[in-house]
């Protein structure tokens, strides 16, 4: 078995609501040790995946990471049960709610989120906002984020901008960081325009369309004024999906003025010319962990250090990768570069080769 799989028990299935309304199912699992890091939970997809699976709680299961981050359950290990398994069962009204499910098309959604606007998707809409490629709010974790919506200091991600130390005290139950958390918050305000445009979380964007939608529009006012004809301006939205952005864009102008009333970035970069420096035209994955020269970059100031050095950060080593960068317990990203023929240099060989671009 290679050495990014292994077989855990899967111990239990729970259920979240994203930030759209969908349940998603999660797997509970035994503590398992894959490609250098102890997983217990993994993602299940949707209940139409665990019928599809054959899966049962008790099941031995293979376990994977998906693209080096993500685990993710493959299927169970049949031949290993013992009759002791039981059957996943899947719900019939909304976990958090106790609203209507609908279970159409294969999905289940919880109506009161999809359809009125409701609020049991908020946690997942206020992680996935504090996440490191959008708003990067570390301290901003799903405790504090649940604390903040069950006081009801949070009712959408312009909110967060706008909560007292008192409150973030509250939230973090006196453990000493909402100073720091607020800081956090108060940086965030300066986050590039695509950052603070994926953080709304907009059905049928994501990181890459984002940073695009950005760079067309270049301010927040015109990107929340456009229609669906002016959105298929953009690369990579067809007519299907500028017609979905656009349904979502009042919604959006409503949480914009939160973010305009508190001081958060809401214009873009100029235009840029041509691409140039040491990476110009060239596209650059990173693996592993910084632990040399570039020490103090993170993985979202490393994808701004290659941008500003010319060059495409990209997730994910494909056939059209120039260079993977490699730090401490680099993953399975190598053998994927050595079999794409995609160079591969270390840490230190890329300090020197961006050196001019570096805060140090």
């Amino acid at each position: 078995m290679p050495g990014f799989e292994r077989i855990s028990r899967l111990l239990d299935v729970v259920w979240a609501v994203g930030r759209t309304g969908i349940l998603a199912p999660r797997a509970v699992l035994e503590a398992v040790e894959i490609d250098g890091s102890v997983v217990t939970s993994a993602t299940l997809h949707n209940p139409t995946d665990i019928t599809r699976l054959g899966l049962m709680k008790g099941d031995r299961v293979t376990v994977t990471k998906a693209g080096d981050i993500i685990p993710q359950v493959i299927g169970p290990v049949t031949y290993m049960r013992t009759g002791a398994e039981e059957e996943i069962v899947f719900p019939t009204v909304c976990p958090v709610c106790g609203g209507a499910v609908n279970s159409g098309k294969g999905r289940w959604t919880c109506d009161e989120t999809a359809n009125k606007d409701g609020m049991c998707g908020l946690p997942a809409v206020l992680l996935y906002a504090a996440g490191r490629e959008q708003l990067d709010i570390d301290g901003l974790g799903p405790t504090v984020i649940n604390n903040l919506v069950e006081a009801g200091a949070v009712t959408d991600v312009g909110d967060l901008f706008h909560l007292s130390l008192d409150q973030l005290t509250e939230a973090t139950r006196g453990s000493g960081e909402a100073a720091n958390l607020l800081a956090q918050i108060n940086a965030a305000k300066n986050r590039p325009l695509d950052q603070v445009l994926c953080a709304l979380g907009i059905a049928g964007t994501g990181r890459e369309i984002s940073e695009r939608m950005a760079n067309h529009f270049r301010t927040m006012e015109a990107v929340v004024t456009a229609d669906a004809e002016a959105l298929t301006g953009v690369d990579g939205i067809g007519a299907t999906k500028a017609q979905q952005i656009a349904r979502q864009l009042p919604r959006v102008a409503k949480v914009v003025k939160k973010l305009a009333a508190a001081g958060v970035n809401l214009i873009g970069d100029a235009p840029a010319g041509p691409a140039t420096g040491p990476l110009a035209e060239k596209i650059v994955v990173v693996t592993g962990t910084m632990t040399g020269p570039l020490v103090a970059y993170d993985r979202v100031a490393m994808k701004q250090l290659i941008k500003t050095a010319g060059g495409q950060a990209k997730d994910d080593v494909t056939k059209k990768t120039s260079l993977l960068v490699t730090g401490e317990r680099a993953g399975s990203k190598v053998a994927k570069a050595a079999k794409y023929g995609v160079e591969t240099i270390t840490e230190e060989a890329f300090a020197v080769m961006v050196a001019d671009f570096t805060s140090s």
